[in-house]
């Protein structure tokens, strides 16, 4: 009996499995289409290919782009990136010829200086301050570099000229005032506590300077108090006549090793240019003169002068 149920099953198998004619044609037509379908792509890439498209509208707006983009390369090239355009600046202001040491409040806004700026000019000058050369206007905060530059040629100061009092009687501000050198306290040794000892320093701003005092590294001079948030003109003339530094407790920072993020911490240098340093660094190996760091084009001359007193090459 088993090889008869044997012989059934095959026959069911092969006559499950067993194409007609019919059948086995429509099974060749579609593996033909399949084949045909799957290298339709290739024959039309090679065959087919796309004839360009003749637009002359758009051929002469395109050469018209590119034409504006070679004339305006040289410009790009020549376009100085680290100074601002002065055309806005020059606009506010209307110098004419002026004495520092004897102009009024109602000067210095016709000048183009609004009428909060120019009260603090005065009060700068109230305090003691005189304009000895030209140069001497950069020390006042409402007196930036550029604003120097439109200043600079009509500023007329008179050989022993004092300043005037903003209420303009006839009495004059001596030039300098007796100081106590024994009772001047050092920037860069000096608590809050002690700080709040100079004539102008409260608690809070005494946090302030000490907290700037510790990420400068110290204080190479009393005018970088100026740096201080918060400070004015007025209010560091003030307290200038108190305190002193002493450039030896500067911290030095040394750039043949310092990573990244420690020439980032310091006030003067940002992320640029300490990636320019450790660029040079690894370029051209290590620091042997601090005057090398002008080598790097964003190092100009006034920053590198701030920068010096905290730079060694150990």
């Amino acid at each position: 009996m088993k090889p008869r149920k044997d012989k059934q099953f095959r026959y069911r198998v092969k006559e499950y499995l067993h194409f007609g004619k019919a059948e086995r044609n429509a099974i060749l037509i579609v593996v033909f289409l399949t084949i045909i379908l799957a290298f339709i792509p290739r024959i039309h890439a090679r065959f087919m290919k796309p004839e360009p498209v003749s637009d002359p509208a758009f051929s002469r707006e395109a050469e018209a782009f590119l034409a504006m983009r070679q004339e305006d390369e040289p410009k790009k090239q020549s376009f100085d990136y680290n100074r601002p355009d002065h055309s806005a600046l020059s606009a506010r202001f209307s110098p004419f010829p002026f004495d520092p040491n004897t102009l009024d409040a109602a000067g210095w806004q016709q000048l183009g200086f609004s009428s909060r700026q120019a009260a603090a000019v005065v009060r700068y000058r109230d305090n003691g301050a005189v304009f000895r050369k030209k140069e001497d206007l950069k020390k006042l905060f409402v007196v930036d570099d550029d604003i120097y530059e439109i200043l600079e040629p009509y500023v007329q100061i008179k050989a022993g000229e004092t300043a005037m009092p903003a209420n303009g009687n006839n009495e004059t501000i001596p030039k300098t005032r007796p100081v106590d050198e024994s009772r001047l306290v050092e920037l860069n040794s000096a608590d809050s506590a002690g700080l709040t000892r100079v004539r102008g320093i409260g608690p809070a701003f005494a946090r302030r300077i000490v907290r700037y005092r510790e990420k400068l590294g110290g204080f190479s001079g009393p005018d970088q108090l100026g740096e201080v948030y918060g400070m004015d003109s007025s209010r560091l003339v003030l307290i200038k006549q108190g305190v002193f530094a002493d450039s030896d407790l500067v911290q030095k920072l040394n750039i043949n090793t310092a990573g990244m993020q420690e020439l980032r911490d310091h006030p003067y240098i940002d992320y640029y240019i300490a990636k320019a340093i450790i660029d040079r660094r690894i370029r051209k190996g290590p620091f042997s003169s601090p005057s090398q760091l002008k080598e790097i084009p964003l190092i100009y001359e006034e920053l590198f002068e701030k920068l010096n007193p905290y730079i060694a090459v150990e």
